[in-house]
């Protein structure tokens, strides 16, 4: 198809658009059409995508992604596909995420012509979505601190005060030694406790 045959085949909203990437590619995954908005922020890359192969633009962990959606479209022509792929950020190999809606392409006659695809970025979402995780993953370290560890020193602390407290056999040597024992058991819980604090604020060490 030429160009002017494929703008025709566009709405004009697409093809104008200032926030979405709309691209094109033939049945052999080659550009065929960018829109403005995808040249302009993948330029680092090509100065002209067009007869250009889609993988040189795809983080290569995604590209049988993308197989398997495109498969998608043609068992299911007249519907559209979500997917999430990671495209260069610069020539540092660096990447941010993207979403894209995946849908046969038809010419004119209606016969498949390639993959139309519509995207835009969603690292700031990404992230967010990440941090939650974190935080997550954060509470739960806390909780098992609190259920495990903190309990396991304050078990030690009431043995060794009743043993302290309630022995009338031990000699003054051995109730200077159940104290110290007592009182490393409270620095370690207090250590703890820090941990916890700084866990729970994102501030952890290491």
């Amino acid at each position: 198809m030429t160009q002017e045959e494929i703008i025709n085949q566009l709405p004009t909203f697409l093809r104008n658009s200032a926030t979405y990437s709309l691209i094109i590619t033939n049945l052999e995954g080659k550009y065929i059409y960018v829109n403005e908005v995808f040249a302009q922020r993948f330029s680092f890359l090509s100065n002209q995508f067009v007869g250009e192969h889609i993988s040189f633009a795809i983080h290569p962990e995604d590209l049988a992604k993308c197989g398997s959606v495109v498969e998608q479209c043609f068992m299911h022509p007249d519907q559209s596909f979500p997917i999430e792929i990671r495209k260069p950020s610069n020539l540092e190999n660096e990447y941010h995420w993207t979403h894209w809606e995946f849908s046969l392409f038809k010419n004119a006659s209606g016969e498949p012509a390639g993959i139309l695809c519509l995207g835009h970025d969603i690292t700031v979402g990404k992230e967010r979505e990440n941090k939650i995780v974190q935080q997550d993953e954060r509470l739960k370290q806390i909780t098992w601190q609190q259920s495990h560890e903190v309990r396991r020193h304050m078990v030690n602390m009431m043995g060794l005060y009743k043993l302290i407290k309630d022995s009338n056999v031990l000699t003054a040597s051995e109730k200077i030694e159940k104290l110290d024992l007592l009182l490393n058991e409270t620095k370690e819980l207090d250590q703890i406790i820090h941990a916890i604090v700084e866990r729970s604020v994102g501030k952890e060490k290491g």
